[in-house]
């Protein structure tokens, strides 16, 4: 049973997985003076996003009377990282993430003074440098009536900054105007969550506040922009699987701010 259990998680591996932004990996720690290596794949579908600043007369929404907010949504991350962890203390572990990340974006434009409809803009980016670092704690009830309850929380920062191209299509021509530069995406996550183990498994669940800022930046125009998560709020439910004491394989989905999942294969010296 326990090898079925183990070759299906493999196999979901190999899937395309989906998720967004950064996976908790499970409620348990590396203990005391222990290191953990691990590997974290991401496959986002999209994560909504608002307006927060433009430095041209673009914006809001085609009302007649420029309030509101563009469309704007992140789409189609890649993002694969190596995770080390160090144990602190039984409870609490720090970590660094290092990997890359690849990702779409689009926007609709409308003019602020009349709320016209303007185009579509499109990017997409380069393969990216990646980086992050957190702090995630777990304490195990070993006694008592509550015995294999697991309360803990993760807090984590994520950044990379790479290049991109877009492309921006007129609403009336359907001319495509093309442009370049540099796209910088950061990301903050708390999220407190609460375990059980059974056996060789931990099923667990959380709620997390998450915020996630792009900054772009034109080459060849006179162009920037700022935009920041709509939604903030979510939930977040897991799997962890203990293969050996060593070995461990994590599969995580969330909801609400963020749809998707993250699966991580976690290797304990």
């Amino acid at each position: 049973m326990k090898k079925l259990i183990f070759l299906c998680l493999m196999m979901l591996l190999c899937l395309p997985l989906a998720a967004y932004g950064t996976g908790v990996g499970g409620p348990s720690t590396n203990g005391q003076f222990k290191l953990s290596i691990g590997l974290d794949n991401d496959y986002v579908f999209n994560r909504d996003m608002k307006l927060k600043s433009i430095s041209v007369p673009v914006e809001e929404n085609g009302n007649g009377n420029g309030n509101g907010t563009p469309g704007c949504e992140i789409k189609n991350m890649y993002r694969t990282m190596l995770n080390v962890g160090f144990g602190i203390f039984d409870f609490l572990d720090v970590y660094v993430k290092l990997g890359a990340a690849d990702y779409k974006f689009k926007s609709d434009l409308y003019d602020p003074l009349t709320g016209t409809y303007e185009g579509e803009l499109k990017a997409n980016t380069k393969w990216g440098f990646a980086y992050g670092a957190g702090l995630k704690g777990a304490y195990t009830f070993n006694n008592g009536p509550v015995k294999g309850l697991i309360i803990g929380g993760d807090v984590q920062y994520l950044r990379h900054k790479q290049k991109y191209r877009d492309k921006f299509t007129d609403a009336v021509t359907s001319e495509v105007f093309p442009s370049k530069g540099k796209v910088t995406l950061q990301e903050w996550q708390v999220g407190p969550f609460v375990g059980y183990k059974i056996m060789n498994f931990i099923p667990y669940v959380g709620v997390k506040y998450s915020d996630v800022r792009l900054k772009f930046k034109a080459e060849d125009v006179a162009y920037k922009s700022k935009f920041k998560a709509d939604d903030h709020f979510g939930v977040f439910v897991g799997l962890t699987y203990e293969v050996i004491p060593q070995l461990k394989l994590n599969l995580e989905g969330r909801f609400i701010d963020e749809t998707g999942f993250n699966f991580n294969v976690i290797f304990k010296f």
